[in-house]
């Protein structure tokens, strides 16, 4: 029995990122209470002879998503007012929190494809965080992400490396 769309959409989202997090040295540790935040991730480091986390998490908010437009410059998404005042209010204090945003194509079949050597999960991500008062709006806030924030290894060890740093200071 397939799962319900949403919770298909949801799972591979969770993939995307549990693979671009290992990509970047990272490990995902999910959430088991929705409080506003989904999953921490965990930068591995090597301690002499053996590797443990580094002490720097980063926190997230996970959407996957087959609505956000995707344009040449920017992508476009309706963010829940409670999503978008979790991210904008949280203290400086605390563990950096970012918005993933997986986008996926309206069409289901063009989720996942399987070969004999590999698996392609067609998606993009992109990573949103930023600092501001809470939001008026009651339903949702629009949300312009640059499209140069993809979220990929890459984007995850700075991320970790801006913690560690924020951190130290």
């Amino acid at each position: 029995m397939p799962l319900p769309r949403e919770h298909l959409l949801d799972e591979l989202a969770t993939a995307y990122i549990q693979a671009i997090a290992a990509a970047g040295g990272a490990i995902v540790a999910a959430s088991r209470r929705d409080y506003g935040v989904d999953g921490t991730l965990r930068h591995i480091v090597k301690v002499r002879d053996r590797f443990v986390p580094s002490g720097f998490p980063v926190e997230f908010q996970l959407k996957g998503t087959t609505t956000a437009e995707v344009h040449a410059t920017h992508v476009l998404f309706d963010l829940k007012a409670r999503n978008y005042d979790l991210v904008v209010t949280r203290e400086r204090w605390g563990a950096p929190l970012y918005l993933f945003l997986v986008c996926f194509d309206s069409d289901i079949d063009r989720w996942v494809w399987e070969g004999d050597d590999q698996l392609i999960l067609r998606a993009s991500a992109y990573w949103w965080s930023k600092s501001d008062s809470a939001t008026l709006n009651r339903s949702t806030v629009r949300i312009q992400i640059p499209i140069t924030n993809r979220l990929t290894s890459r984007a995850v060890e700075s991320m970790l490396d801006a913690s560690s740093e924020r951190f130290k200071r």
